[in-house]
């Protein structure tokens, strides 16, 4: 399921002081993003960037939110490609549930 983005930027995660990707959705965005997470509490989600996966966590409950914050081993230059990529418009931001996820 893509999402609609309206920007992305890099910043830093409060909690950790991690280098942070932030993707700020559109209206119709946030609404697919927590109608999505509704559909799938309990679930390992793949949050995907240009068709990579970026971050996997497991939803504990809905989330109901204008805005995604993708952390993990990413170097400020990676997070910061993947920013220009979004904003241009070359990469698109998607979600995957386990039912949706390739098998190995």
């Amino acid at each position: 399921m893509a999402l609609d983005v309206r920007s992305a930027s890099v910043g830093f995660d409060d909690a950790t002081g991690q280098p942070a990707l932030k993707i700020s959705l559109s209206p119709d965005g946030a609404k697919a993003f927590g109608d999505f997470t509704v559909e799938h509490v309990g679930e390992v989600i793949d949050i995907l960037v240009a068709g990579d996966v970026v971050t996997s966590p497991r939803l504990m409950s809905p989330i109901h939110s204008d805005w995604i914050l993708v952390t993990g081993p990413f170097t400020t230059t990676e997070l910061e490609a993947m920013a220009d990529a979004i904003n241009r418009g070359s990469s698109a931001v998607t979600l995957r549930g386990e039912k949706n996820k390739p098998t190995d």
